[in-house]
């Protein structure tokens, strides 16, 4: 099983670092790819925590995934949103009927924004909550 994991400058490190170490645990493959704009691996959390990713998400080849999570935190989960590439990706995740996973604010900022939460009943971060249906 395989899991991708998308981050981007301002995601939450403790939301993200959490993700892949659950991950790992439970020996899960699991692929870090940053949705840098300026196509670094490295970024800076929304705490300041240097995170370095895996790849950039632009240098993953055609690879299918089980999951794909999108961790929380601003402006992480706005660059995601933003994210030509990671949204093409979510979309073709969902059309598959493959997991998605969201927390924090992602929920409402990356997968509602797009209608990607389909039938799902969902709840995020407080501060997003009356956004969700």
């Amino acid at each position: 099983m395989s899991v991708l994991v998308l981050v981007a400058p301002g995601s939450e490190e403790i939301e993200t670092v959490a993700i892949v170490d659950t991950l790992v645990r439970g020996a899960i493959e699991v692929v870090l790819a940053s949705c840098c704009p300026a196509g670094q691996r490295q970024i800076r959390a929304s705490r300041g925590v240097q995170l370095v990713a895996d790849c950039h998400l632009d240098e993953l080849a055609d690879q299918e995934f089980e999951a794909i999570v999108v961790p929380g935190g601003l402006p992480g989960s706005e660059v995601i949103r933003d994210t030509p590439r990671a949204i093409t990706l979510l979309k073709a995740q969902a059309a598959a009927q493959r997991w998605r996973a969201a927390i924090c604010a992602a929920p409402a900022v990356v997968l509602l924004h797009h209608d990607l939460l389909g039938e799902a009943r969902a709840t995020c971060h407080p501060g997003f909550q009356a956004r969700l249906p």
